[in-house]
Order: C-alpha cells, then structure tokens, then sequence
C-alpha cells in the first residue's frame, strides 16, 4: 500500500490532556517546550509534522521548514562553497527567528521545529566547527535551545522507497545516507534523543514519531536536564538577504 497522506486515515483520533491536566495552568507547564523533528532526506518528517499539527491540536504549534521557505521563496541553489555559506547562515537565521517568535506569539504551546539551527553543520563546506564560528555560536549553545530531538531515519536506507524532489531534495540515495549519519552526529550529545527507524510502511513510522511525541508532551518538565545558555549575538540582516560579505562567511 502507498501511504500518502496520513491526515485522511488518523485524523479522527487526536491527543487530547486529561481531565487532570486541565486544572491550574501555572501548575501545568508540562513537557518539553521546544522539540526537534529531523532526519536525513527522504526521510518522511515533513508529513510527519504535517500530520502531528492535526493529531496535537491543543498542545504543539508545529514551525516550518526554513530551508524549504527560502529555496521555494527564490533562494538561489549554489553549487560553489561560498554559496553554499551564504545559504546556510540564512537558514539559522530564519529558524532562531521563527523560534523566537514562536515563543512570543505561543507561549503556551510546544514548538515542533522542522529541523533545528544545528542541522546547518551537516551541509557546511568547512566543517562543523566552522559553521558554528560563522554563526558566532557553539553546538553546546545550539543543542541547548531544545528540549528532545526526535530523528527519523532517511527511507534510502531501505531498498526501495526514496524518491528525489529536485525542487527542494536534490540528494541521491548515497548522498540521503551520508547526510542522514552526519545529522545525527550532530545531535548525538543531546540528553534526550529518540531515534525512529525507517520501516516498510510508512504508516508503522509515523505511529511510532507519534508514540514518541505523545510521550514527550505528557513528560513532566522537571523530569529535563538541560543547560541554559545566553543568547548569541543575531545574524545581521544581510546574510538573512544573502548579502554577506565574503570576508564574514569565511570567517
């Protein structure tokens, strides 16, 4: 069977909080406030987050994707490594942007972030290390700003089911594989990584992204130990616009 769009099968049988839970809400900040959805290419999470906007619908507020935002908005696809820069320092900007705005404009949810600002690393040109210099940030401060990271793992690990979309997933099956093991490096150092598996069905995948999610919002917020970092410096206006100097991306 081809699973296409989970929200006309499972759209009835949504998350609702207990009769408990609806008491106090100064007493009821529950779970974790900032979640990351992430994976390698093809891996199924943008209709994953798709459906857990519907399945969640009083408790996640679900961002999107600030790679597709820009490149189906006109950022160009460079080839060249400068390029490549450029991209990528517009695509933490706009993610910490929408997470920060999120936060102002729904306090009261939890943030599903397609993607997070430390997926960037994996596609940087010089290295991880370099990535966080030019963005003036540590992956410490990075992993920091969330709570849990779900990671779906990309479907080119199987041997069928990965299709490329040269509009927004140019990579082939290697590339996807390669792509898929070095973003999850990235988040290796997280306290709270829930790693799901590509299956056969897509339908037992997003069941199981929906189990591990469901059991990340019911987590008592006391129960996290995370590190509080202070705010970093903002990229200026000019890389969000690809208008970096050379001399500050190669920094």
């Amino acid at each position: 069977m081809t699973f296409e769009d989970p929200r006309r099968l499972l759209n009835r049988r949504r998350f609702q909080r207990s009769t408990d839970d609806t008491a106090g809400s100064s007493e009821r900040r529950r779970g974790p406030r900032r979640i990351v959805l992430t994976g390698g290419p093809g891996s199924g999470k943008s209709t994953a987050a798709a459906f857990l906007a519907r399945e969640f619908t009083d408790e996640l507020w679900v961002l999107p994707e600030s790679a597709t935002l820009l490149y189906r908005g006109g950022m160009p696809r460079s080839q060249n490594d400068l390029g490549v820069q450029v991209a990528q320092r517009a695509i933490y900007t706009v993610q910490r942007s929408l997470e920060d705005a999120t936060t102002l404009q729904h306090p009261d949810r939890v943030q599903l972030c397609d993607r997070a600002t430390i997926d960037g690393a994996a596609y940087w040109p010089d290295g991880e290390e370099a990535f966080y210099r030019a963005n003036g940030t540590t992956r410490a401060q990075e992993l920091g700003r969330y709570d849990a990271v779900v990671f779906m793992h990309t479907a080119a690990l199987l041997p069928a089911g990965y299709e490329r979309d040269l509009e927004v997933r140019t990579e082939d099956r290697d590339e996807a594989i390669a792509l898929d093991q070095r973003i999850f490096e990235l988040y290796s150092d997280h306290p709270k990584v829930v790693s799901i598996a590509s299956h056969e069905s897509f339908l037992d995948k997003l069941i199981a992204v929906r189990n591990a999610i469901a059991d990340l919002v019911a987590e008592p917020m006391q129960q996290l130990e995370l590190t509080t970092f202070d705010a970093v410096e903002p990229a200026p206006i000019s890389a969000l616009m690809g208008l970096s100097s050379v001399g500050h991306v190669l920094s």
